[in-house]
């Protein structure tokens, strides 16, 4: 893991400092955003701690230095982001280090065929320092989450198969490959390509793109939840659940963290429109590793 020496990392320090303060955001407030303990944001600005290359590029996207942190540990000779020229290409290994979600947009709905139609567009930023080409997402059921043992003989016996989930995935709009890499009763797990027109269109160092992809599953081997887990750097999440009216669809919500269960600092906003009963929920700069589960009980059945 590259670090900086001791006068590269002094003066680290010292922008990232200046960087906090004018964002008006305490040490804390970065630590969260980033997805680091706050002792260690206060050791790299106190010079106890050389920052390591990963913290830099966190740092980088949450305060928008305008690469002034990143400069810090720019290399001679290396490529200038966005051309070809020297870089290695990069698969799905390393994207927690590599991959900043500016935004993620999921939305639910509950069809009048009783599948639950599920959409997820991210809008992802490279700030590796090599080419991304492909992007894991996955599909994970459980109608029984509190007894684990019915849950697998049910799946067991009734597999979410891949080809009723009609998955699909667009890169920036574009239908695009994917393949799956592990196939199981009640879980698979996807990579999606970025090969829109079966033409290789990697994401390069400093570059952004929208990766969207949507599968169902019938209400029966749903359950009654839906969580998203914030597995990388993230900006902004939000979601949208839409029931059919005669549900009476009440749902709640709450975040789940390493310190346990907590509330959601807002509760999804409650609506209605021509589709049906609409909960939207919005969250700026979740904690890395964080969930937010979100259950729903249906009173007009």
């Amino acid at each position: 893991m590259t670090k900086l020496d001791d006068t590269a990392a002094d003066a680290f320090a010292t922008t990232l400092t200046r960087l906090r303060e004018t964002r008006q955001l305490s040490k804390k407030d970065l630590a969260a955003r980033m997805g680091f303990d706050p002792s260690y944001v206060s050791h790299v600005e106190g010079g106890r701690h050389r920052p390591t290359l990963e913290f830099a590029r966190r740092a980088e996207v949450v305060l928008d230095g305008g690469g002034a942190l990143m400069r810090t540990f720019q290399e001679p000779g290396t490529a200038a982001p966005g051309t070809a020229a020297g870089w290695p290409i990069g698969g799905t290994a390393s994207l927690g280090s590599e991959l900043f979600v500016e935004q993620e947009d999921s939305d639910l709905r509950l069809a009048d065929d009783g599948y639950y139609e599920i959409t997820i567009s991210r809008t992802i930023r490279n700030i590796g320092q090599r080419p991304l080409t492909r992007f894991p997402t996955r599909i994970e059921v459980d109608a029984f989450p509190a007894d684990p043992a019915r849950s697998h003989s049910f799946y067991r016996d009734n597999p979410v198969t891949l080809a009723e989930t009609a998955f699909w995935a667009r890169f920036d709009g574009e239908p695009t490959a994917w393949r799956v890499v592990r196939d199981r009763d009640a879980y698979k797990k996807i990579e999606i390509f970025f090969e829109p027109s079966r033409s290789l269109r990697p994401v390069y160092p400093g570059q952004s793109a929208v990766v969207t992809c949507g599968y169902r599953v019938h209400h029966r081997k749903w359950g009654a939840w839906f969580t998203r887990e914030i597995r990388w750097p993230t900006m902004r999440i939000s979601g949208s659940l839409t029931f059919p009216r005669h549900t009476g669809a009440r749902l709640s919500g709450r975040r789940v963290s390493w310190t346990g269960d907590q509330p959601l600092g807002e509760a999804p906003a409650r609506s209605e429109s021509a589709d049906g009963t609409v909960f939207t929920w919005t969250v700026t700069s979740p904690t890395l590793a964080n969930l937010y589960h979100f259950q729903w009980r249906f009173h007009g059945l």
